[in-house]
């Protein structure tokens, strides 16, 4: 493909998204109470898929179900706004907040200030926060043109994940002896039996206060040198616990998709920040794990064992499926395994697939 394709190609990518921006631009990002609005995020990955034709009649199917924007009351300023960290009530006052600060300065001014700010709650809403903030980043990174729609997608990740901040046990430090895949083997894991505290798994995660080990499990991972290897360390090991497991397969697709869509932006991102978002993101992850995936699973430790789905057919029947998590999953998927190769991306996000059911 030449570049001038590649240029012409990323426009229609721009210009579908946009259109399903604009079709998803006064929904709310929850319904159903605590359920996070994938509409945004599966779109830019239906794209991604090469499924440009399906994204208007797959958000209209799917906005059926969202409710409208929360308005704000100009309650969140500069000057309060860590009273209202993980005040979901005020959720339509962090959008007005984050409405504002777009508007007055440049996008990757306000992502540098918030970024480190909100990267200690970054297990809000099973990290959706931190995984719509970093679509709308990707979008506005590759874009030839900072498209108010665009911006308006970044403050609305933002907001979310600022309302629905969650801090978790521990703090990595990043200098243990494990790599990733033994680190996360060994993780602690919240009986089956527990009882979570609150819905969804933001109440699962809650719940982890139980186990009084996890912190220093956190801090037997040493990752390689340099923030993308750990993050490809951290990725490769959550794959695997996924392929591995058939239980809470939509909770644990999470621990994926969170450290792939850090992955994407990280070039996106001041160096001096890589350090603490790879901390942030192995503790959310090894989380994740943690709550769902009890008990251990030998099968944690190594690839699947299987041939090797094909990358085509992979995009091809996540498109015909038409779940938002399965299109996500399998998008962050082909776009880890084209950095590794680790055949295990391809492996659980095929074996997600059958997983979830298709819906009408």
């Amino acid at each position: 493909m030449t570049e001038q394709q590649s240029a012409v190609l990323h426009g229609r990518h721009v210009d579908v998204l946009l259109g399903a921006l604009d079709r998803l631009r006064d929904t709310g990002p929850e319904y159903g109470g605590f359920l996070a609005n994938h509409g945004p995020m599966a779109a830019d990955a239906i794209i991604r898929l090469g499924g440009h034709d399906k994204v208007e009649d797959w958000v209209d199917r799917y906005r059926a179900k969202l409710l409208p924007r929360v308005p704000g009351r100009n309650a969140v300023s500069s000057h309060n706004w860590m009273h209202h960290l993980g005040d979901v009530r005020a959720l339509g006052d962090w959008n007005e907040h984050f409405t504002h600060a777009t508007a007055e300065h440049d996008w990757r001014e306000v992502l540098e200030m918030w970024w480190p700010r909100l990267l200690p709650g970054a297990a809000a809403s099973a990290a959706h926060g931190l995984i719509r903030t970093t679509h709308a980043v990707r979008n506005l990174a590759e874009a030839d043109r900072d498209e108010p729609l665009l911006v308006d997608e970044l403050a609305g990740g933002l907001a979310y994940w600022a309302a629905r901040y969650q801090l978790l046990p521990g703090a990595p430090g990043l200098a243990g002896g494990l790599n990733g895949i033994e680190a996360t083997a060994r993780l602690p894991r919240l009986p089956v039996s527990a009882a979570s505290v609150g819905p969804g798994v933001g109440g699962r995660l809650t719940a982890l206060i139980q186990i009084r080990e996890l912190p220093d499990a956190l801090d037997r991972w040493g990752p390689a040198p340099g923030a993308a290897s750990a993050l490809d360390e951290i990725i490769g090991a959550a794959a695997r616990v996924l392929a591995a497991r058939d239980n809470d397969p939509i909770a644990l697709c999470h621990a994926v998709t969170a450290p792939a869509a850090v992955q994407m932006i990280l070039p996106s991102l001041p160096p001096d920040l890589h350090d603490a978002t790879v901390a942030a993101t192995w503790q959310v992850t090894a989380s994740i794990i943690s709550a769902f995936a009890a008990p251990p699973h030998a099968a944690e430790r190594s690839a699947a064992d299987q041939q090797t789905p094909d990358r085509a057919e992979l995009a091809r029947t996540a498109l015909a499926h038409g779940d938002e998590h399965v299109i996500k999953l399998t998008e962050a998927a082909l776009r880890q395994h084209g950095r590794t190769g680790d055949p295990t991306l391809l492996i659980a996000a095929e074996r997600f697939h059958h997983r979830i059911e298709v819906r009408p």
